[in-house]
């Protein structure tokens, strides 16, 4: 069959008569759109690099984030907020959110909870504009969490069908088999665990004749070359490991239509393809025939063509493909229609060779570990970059031999994960896709022109691009963290003349951040660009000139987008735990000394903790003490009109009316100054004071000259309720203009806790943990080398070395190496 893949395609030369390269209405109308796609609709993709593919109940995940603009690949997306998601795919239940501020790339952490449920999760990664486009581009990854339990799931009656075909999905070069023309069919066999499996078999029409056998060359990939018949349906019959046979039927074949034939393998230099006709028009009723060639949307190649002819040929230079990458060939008919489609890859190998260098070759346990990292580009120069950096036991952390990596996901996964056919059959994930990056694999490139006969890409329909369908686009570009919210009068109407106040603190009440803004017509407030971690208190005060109550609101946080869940096709096989046993028994047991040893400090602290209550003061207000305090009594508050009117009793204090309002003055030498006025630690205006119910006050702080520094004012007059703890939360409580909330910010991500052995600092603690090291944050200089250092644990096992990340100038590199521990 090696011999004869390509047979299909004759030498070709260009025949002019047939095709040619003018530019036409149609090519004009499809070259617009294609650009305004590009401008209009920008593209994200992100890609996260994990430190391993599992984990126990209560240990880290660690987690590094690249982001990278969808088309050209360059690094530092607009985007600034990285959302990455721990879910139940199952259930579709997120189980934990982080918030990463990211800055093209970007690290963090998920503590699993020791009480999580032993199965299968999954972590994706997107940002807020990602949302706008389908789920399917989003980064996903499944991990399996253990809770130590060692038991085999891996049964002989599930093992057995491992080595069966369980499906087998067809799919014809270009998209569809036509009656009368010969043509490839490329298909793909899977076993009950969606993994491809080696298989034969051969086809049958539907009076029993053979049309052709065939059999898999790589994970069940394959394909075989028939032409359909009128009137006849076909079956492929496949031979099980038992000796018997499996139906499954072919996709019905058009009566009449177009064939594609691709050959992207035997020439260097070019791309040939052959178009076939099955019903070729007369020369007065034809119409031109347009070929596309696309590259993640941007236009390489355009030609012309007519529906008058059986056949045509067409020669595509691969220097006019701008970049490496899935390759999107598609002919059109004079109405715009698509007719066939038809992906290949171009590879160019401009990425960069990574190189990692242990300075032994065998260590000692405990022994330091001095790596040195260098990174070049295609060429042989050393190039700046960022890369992350995970260290594993190799006796606890069983990794895949061609597994994910950010290579294979920015340019081949990324695009082609989880579309369907025109049968509507499910394409799935790309298995092992480094194998297709590896030079030590001679079939690697057959291999994957395989592997883009049987995948789809779609990051736009054809259809809706021509036709002028709009992307509702209803997520945007976030530049930082926002706040927003709504601000109307009791009546519902929009205030006019209104100005917002917006105030951070910390978790320690400290300011953080002060912004002024106003509302648009419809009422609607947002403050952008904020930039803030971990948890802050959000204080927003409106103020308008006049008598008038405002309600005003903050939005919530929003909803993370809903997980698909995930509906199993065959019976699931798990990992076996026997093979697993030392991973699951040192973690566990890792896991249960980190707890004895949290709960003995927790004892030690109890016998030196002194219990303070923190004062209402500390959480509200930044003084320690006023210059004056009047403390607001029943008879009090029930013998005044508003909170002002008290201060006529205060040193220096001079209460004036000015349209309606009450005004506190305090003089300083011949200066007459307005105090600024403080309710619950929130800057008000005189205004909103004159509406307070005096009995709903404790007290009210008078703070002058010195004591007002803190606020940098010279008088300030601070109002505070009643409350019933220093716990209240205000963000529960409804205040006339003036909205109070807490509200996430970034994640802060823990520092990675790894034990230097120094003969100074001796430790006897036992250490097998499975992750030995893991830097995120790897920076190259400009001789594109960087070191690092770490310790080895206790383990006498290989260790396994893992580094990827991406240059300055957006060339992404992967590299990997093992030593051993004795």
């Amino acid at each position: 069959m090696k011999k004869v893949l390509y047979s299909l395609i004759p030498p070709l030369v260009l025949i002019l008569s047939a095709f040619s390269f003018v530019k036409t209405d149609l090519s004009q109308i499809i070259l617009s759109k294609l650009e305004n796609f590009r401008q209009t609709t920008p593209q994200e993709k992100v890609f996260l690099h994990l430190d391993k593919p599992y984990y126990m109940a209560g240990d880290t995940l660690w987690v590094k984030g690249y982001l990278f603009d969808g088309i050209t690949h360059d690094i530092d997306s607009a985007s600034r907020i990285l959302y990455v998601d721990l879910s139940d795919p199952l259930t579709g239940k997120v189980i934990s959110s982080r918030m990463l501020r990211c800055n093209g790339n970007t690290y963090g952490d998920i503590a699993l909870s020791d009480t999580l449920s032993e199965g299968i999760y999954q972590i994706r990664a997107y940002t807020n504009y990602m949302r706008n486009f389908s789920e399917e581009f989003f980064f996903t990854q499944n991990i399996k969490v253990w809770q130590g339990k060692v038991k085999n799931r891996a049964i002989d009656e599930n093992v057995s069908q491992l080595s069966e075909v369980a499906d087998l999905q067809f799919f014809p070069e270009g998209g569809n088999s036509v009656v009368g023309l010969t043509s490839r069919v490329g298909f793909k066999g899977v076993n009950v665990a969606g993994k491809g499996i080696d298989f034969q078999g051969f086809i049958l029409n539907n009076t029993n004749d053979t049309v052709s056998s065939f059999q898999s060359e790589h994970l069940g990939l394959g394909y075989f070359s028939y032409a359909p018949e009128p009137e006849k349906t076909y079956t492929a019959f496949v031979k099980q490991k038992n000796g018997e046979f499996r139906k499954f039927p072919l996709p019905n074949a058009c009566k009449q239509g177009f064939a594609m034939a691709v050959d992207n393998v035997r020439d260097k230099e070019n791309i040939r393809i052959l178009i076939s006709n099955s019903n070729p028009k007369k020369i007065e009723n034809s119409s031109e025939l347009i070929v596309t060639v696309h590259l993640r949307g941007q236009l390489c190649f355009m030609g012309k063509g007519s529906n008058s002819k059986s056949s045509f040929n067409l020669v595509i230079p691969k220097n006019k493909i701008v970049d490496e990458g899935i390759v999107q060939i598609t002919l059109f008919d004079d109405k715009g229609e698509p007719l066939c489609e038809r992906l290949v890859f171009n590879s160019l190998n401009r990425n960069l060779d990574l190189k990692i260098t242990p300075d032994k070759n065998i260590y000692k346990m405990r022994e330091k570990v001095t790596l040195s990292l260098e990174a070049k580009d295609s060429n042989g120069k050393p190039v700046k970059g960022n890369f992350s950096v995970a260290v594993t036991d190799g006796s606890q952390v069983i990794t895949e031999l061609n597994q994910e990596n950010l290579l294979t996901y920015l340019l081949l996964s990324s695009d082609v994960s989880n579309l369907q056919n025109n049968d509507n059959q499910l394409r799935g994930k790309v298995e092992d896709p480094a194998y297709y990056f590896k030079k030590e694999n001679n079939n690697a490139k057959r291999h994957l022109d395989l592997l883009m006969m049987t995948q789809g890409w779609r990051r736009f329909v054809w259809k809706d691009l021509l036709n002028n369908e709009p992307i509702k686009q209803k997520y945007f570009v976030e530049s930082g963290l926002e706040i927003t919210g709504n601000v109307l009068q009791i009546n519902g109407r929009v205030p006019k003349k209104l100005s917002l106040t917006m105030m951070l603190r910390d978790n320690n009440n400290q300011p953080l951040e002060i912004q002024t803004g106003t509302i648009d017509s419809v009422g609607r407030y947002g403050f952008y660009g904020l930039d803030f971690s971990d948890t802050a208190k959000v204080f927003i005060q409106a103020t308008k000139k006049g008598f008038g109550k405002l309600d005003l609101t903050i939005d919530k946080p929003k909803n993370s987008p809903k997980v698909q869940i995930i509906k199993i096709p065959f019976k699931p096989i798990e990992y076996s735990a026997e093979d697993l046993a030392d991973y699951l028994k040192k973690a566990q047991e890792a896991l249960e000394l980190e707890r004895k040893l949290t709960l003995n400090k927790v004892q030690m602290l109890e016998e030196v903790v002194v219990r303070a209550k923190k004062s209402d003061n500390e959480i509200r207000v930044l003084y320690q003490k006023p210059t004056y305090s009047v403390k607001v009594t029943e008879n009090l508050c029930n013998s005044i009109q508003n909170i002002l009117s008290m201060m006529y009793s205060i040193p220096g204090a001079s209460v004036t009316t000015v349209e309606g309002d009450s005004h506190v003055f305090f003089r300083r030498g011949i200066v007459v100054i307005e105090a600024v006025y403080y309710f619950d630690g929130v800057k008000v205006d005189a205004n909103y004071m004159s509406f307070i119910n005096p009995c709903e006050i404790e007290k009210v702080d008078i703070l002058r000259d010195a004591d007002a520094d803190v606020y940098r004012a010279f008088a300030v007059i601070s109002v505070l309720t009643k409350r019933r703890s220093p716990t209240y939360d205000y963000s529960k409580e409804k205040i006339d203009g003036i909205g109070i909330a807490k509200r996430a910010g970034y994640h802060v991500p823990k520092e990675f806790y790894a034990p230097k052995y120094d003969a100074d600092s001796p430790n006897f603690r036992p250490d097998y943990r499975s992750t030995l090291h893991w830097q995120p944050n790897v920076r190259t200089d400009a001789n594109g080398k960087a070191t690092i250092t770490y310790w080895n644990t206790d383990a006498q096992a290989k260790i396994n070395v893992y580094a990827q990340g991406v240059s300055s100038q957006g060339q992404v590199g992967v590299g990997e190496v093992s030593y051993q521990v004795k």
